[in-house]
């Protein structure tokens, strides 16, 4: 009869065990090729894991090597059809990016502490992950874009331009379109 229980107990395990196992669709699961350019504008080029939002860091593989990359050590990525830039120890996808202005979506939030050398320095960065950032061209500087500050923050960038958003339908498709007509007007 404890052989039995224990048999029991091993099969209730082994499927408790298989039914834990992350999905063939998780992020890590899935490599694409894809670039890296690090700060010193050299390329990097390979086979990307993208693991942006839950650890913010990409790995490439590239000639059996695996190597990880956060977003310190880099300045931009390209991920399959995604774009990444990176700004203050953080990655923004690339929605739309023009000749004066630049779309982008928050993907990761850096961990609170960085080390310079050794020093360690405490970072943190405005807004959450999917929150979308208006970037003018030559200016250091990302302004948050939420439902309240849209209008007015389109239509400081935008001064040339009439900037007709509906700020109750507030997505990423109608701010993507509002920054492709300032963009062409400006």
């Amino acid at each position: 009869m404890k052989k039995v229980w224990n048999l029991i107990v091993f099969a209730l395990l082994l499927q408790s065990a298989v039914y834990a196992q992350p999905s063939s669709s998780g992020d890590l699961d899935v490599s694409v090729s894809g670039q890296v350019i690090l700060t010193d504008n050299s390329t990097v080029a390979g086979t990307v894991k993208e693991n942006i939002r839950k650890k913010g860091e990409l790995i490439l593989l590239t000639s059996g090597k695996k190597t990880k990359y956060k977003a310190a050590d880099i300045s931009s990525a390209q991920i399959g059809g995604s774009q990444y830039i990176t700004w203050n120890y953080t990655f923004y996808e690339v929605i739309f990016q023009g000749k004066n202005l630049t779309l982008l979506r928050k993907a990761n939030e850096p961990s609170g502490v960085q080390y310079n050398g050794s020093e360690a320095v405490v970072i943190s960065s405005e807004g959450n992950i999917d929150d979308l950032f208006i970037k003018k061209n030559g200016d250091a500087s990302l302004i948050l874009l939420t439902k309240k500050n849209v209008k007015d923050v389109l239509g400081k960038v935008c001064s040339s331009c009439v900037s007709g958003i509906d700020a109750t339908k507030f997505d990423t498709d109608i701010l993507k379109k509002a920054a492709e007509d300032c963009d062409k007007c400006n």
